[in-house]
């Protein structure tokens, strides 16, 4: 298939010019030996095609593994206020297309808050720019919303007392979670990575408890 000289030279510049390393080259991943060997000469001048390649090719993550620090907010349904937390964790690339993480995260709340340990593995293209899908497992503590129609306190600060389909929050021994995932990966150099991922809880307290949580993820690869 031949590509159109102007959106070859658009595609080139695209990756190039949001890179973090030199504006002026296709070759973003060169701080990374696999891909500095593979790429050290550099496709030529004219070669559009040849500069396309090396400004999008990502399979140099092939055995990459390095901590991230992640970021987001969980939403919640029926009127009650989000969530926001933070995750620190260990990614590792077992191929050029999956990787599998490790992390403890941690989330808070007007009234909520869980805490604990979640684990996952991602399915994506080995693209500088790629869309990937994932599932993982949630396991900690948390709180929970019980009924608390007869309690005889304000307990949602309205002025209205045991009102029908009032709740109150207790502590809870556990939470578990599973959850599908969707999301975007960048490669600014050949050892960072931005990500942003969207995931859906399907929890153990039932599915009014399932919640929508949405964040972005800075990771640091080595060898």
């Amino acid at each position: 298939m031949v590509i159109p000289r102007s959106i070859a030279v658009l595609l080139v510049l695209i990756p190039v010019m949001t890179g973090c390393g030199s504006l002026l080259k296709s070759r973003y991943a060169m701080d990374d030996p696999v891909y500095a060997e593979k790429y050290q000469d550099g496709a030529e001048k004219g070669d559009l095609a040849g500069k396309l390649k090396q400004s999008v090719d990502a399979r140099h993550v092939s055995g990459l593994g390095g901590p991230f620090v992640s970021g987001g907010a969980q939403f919640r349904g029926k009127g009650e206020s989000a969530l926001a937390g933070a995750e620190v964790g260990y990614e590792s690339y077992g191929s050029s297309w999956h990787s599998s993480r490790i992390s403890l995260s941690g989330f808070v709340g007007h009234e909520d808050w869980f805490a604990g340990l979640d684990t996952g593995v991602r399915l994506q293209l080995p693209a500088r720019v790629t869309p990937f899908v994932g599932v993982g497992t949630f396991n900690g503590l948390s709180t929970t919303r019980e009924d608390a129609t007869d309690d005889g306190v304000d307990n949602d600060d309205d002025g209205r007392t045991d009102e029908r389909g009032e709740t109150k929050t207790e502590p809870d021994a556990w939470l578990s979670s599973v959850y599908p995932e969707v999301g975007l990966h960048f490669w600014p150099t050949g050892k960072s990575r931005l990500t942003f991922y969207s995931r859906y809880l399907v929890t153990t307290e039932g599915r009014d408890s399932d919640d929508w949580l949405t964040g972005f993820q800075y990771s640091v690869f080595s060898r």
